[in-house]
Formats: structure tokens, sequence, C-alpha cells
């Protein structure tokens, strides 16, 4: 049980670390390790669960965290509440840290250079990707509602 909270921790802290965009854009790749790759839920539970992400209060990113890490402990363990709070907290934990340690760095060393022009082209540059990365998310989901 405890090597699923860890591989859980770990697919989120990579989900994480390389979505550029916010919680809409991890969903692609969420679906990918959790449904396909991993095969810790079916992909009719995802979507339910991606449902109720969205109607809850707060980030999806978040917000999916918590009821992915319960449905892999529904899954796995269904009357551990210790597992269930393990699963819960390590995909939180994983989904949350990478933006907290990437945002402290930036105020720590790049305040004093977001006026320079190549900051600032960096992050025009970024702008259209997010964009694009959340249509194809949008486009990927709807066509499987």
């Amino acid at each position: 049980m405890f090597r699923i909270i860890l591989q859980l921790f770990w697919t989120y802290l990579q989900i994480g670390a390389f979505t550029i965009g916010g919680g809409y854009v991890m969903l692609a790749y969420v679906q990918r390790e959790i449904v396909d790759k991993r095969h810790w839920m079916e992909e009719k539970e995802f979507l339910n669960m991606l449902a109720l992400a969205q109607a809850a209060p707060g980030l999806i990113a978040v917000n999916t965290a918590i009821f992915v890490g319960w449905g892999v402990a529904k899954n796995y363990c269904k009357n551990s509440k210790l597992f269930t709070v393990g699963c819960i907290s390590a995909a939180i934990l994983g989904a949350a840290l990478p933006s907290i340690v990437i945002i402290l760095l930036i105020a720590i060393y790049a305040a004093g250079y977001k006026s320079l022009p190549t900051m600032e082209a960096i992050f025009k540059g970024v702008r259209p990707a997010v964009v694009a990365l959340i249509a194809a998310t949008v486009v990927r989901l709807a066509r499987k509602v």
C-alpha cells in the first residue's frame, strides 16, 4: 500500500513539475497517467471525478488530486482510512509542491528581472502555448463526454 502512495506522489509530482498553465492543462496528463497508463481508475470514473472536481470550490488541480487520491484508495483498500488520507495527501502534495517551489524561486531570484525584454518575450511566448494546451484538453474531454 505504501508503494501506491509513493507512486501517486511521484506521478503528481511529475505532472505538476512539467505542466505549465494551470490545472486545466494538467487534466490531459492526469488522465493519461491515472487511467491509460497505470489503470488506477476507469475512464468513466475519471470523468465523473472530473465533473465533481470542477463543481467543488477551489483549484482544479488540487480538487482533481483529492478525488484521484480518494478514488485510488477506494479501489485498492476500501476500509483503511489511513491509506485514504495517505493517498489524498500524496496526490495534493505532489501536485502543489512544484508550483510552490517554482513560485518561491521566481519571487526570490527573478523579481528584479521582469522588466527585461528577454523576460517579457518569454512570457509573451508562453501565453499562446498555454491557450493551445487548454483548448486541446477541452476538445479531448468533449469528444469523450
